[in-house]
C-alpha cells in the first residue's frame, strides 16, 4: 500500500521517501489537537514538497485535522492535499 501511495504522490512533487516516512512518524506522536502543532506539520509538509501552502488552505486543513474530519481513505486525502 505505502509504495503505492508514494508512486501517486512521488510522481507530483520531488519528495524523498524517507523524508515522507519521518514526517509520517513525527505526525504519529503528535498532539493533533494542538493547533501550534498542527500547523507546523502542515507547513513541514509543504516545505518538503516545496510548496507554499496558502493561508486559508492552512487554515481549512488545521480545523480539519484538530476536529478529527481528515479522510481515513489515503486517495481522498492525497486529493485534498494536491
Amino acid at each position: 500500500m505505502f509504495d503505492n501511495l508514494f508512486g501517486r504522490f512521488g510522481k507530483d512533487v520531488n519528495v524523498n521517501q524517507a523524508d515522507l516516512f519521518n514526517i509520517a512518524d513525527q505526525a504519529s506522536t503528535m498532539d493533533l489537537k494542538n493547533e501550534e502543532q498542527v500547523r507546523a506539520l502542515i507547513q513541514s509538509v509543504g516545505a518538503m514538497v516545496g510548496r507554499k501552502v496558502d493561508k486559508s488552505v492552512e487554515d481549512q486543513l488545521t480545523k480539519m485535522i484538530i476536529n478529527g474530519e481528515v479522510p481515513t481513505d489515503m486517495n481522498e486525502l492525497l486529493k485534498m492535499m494536491m
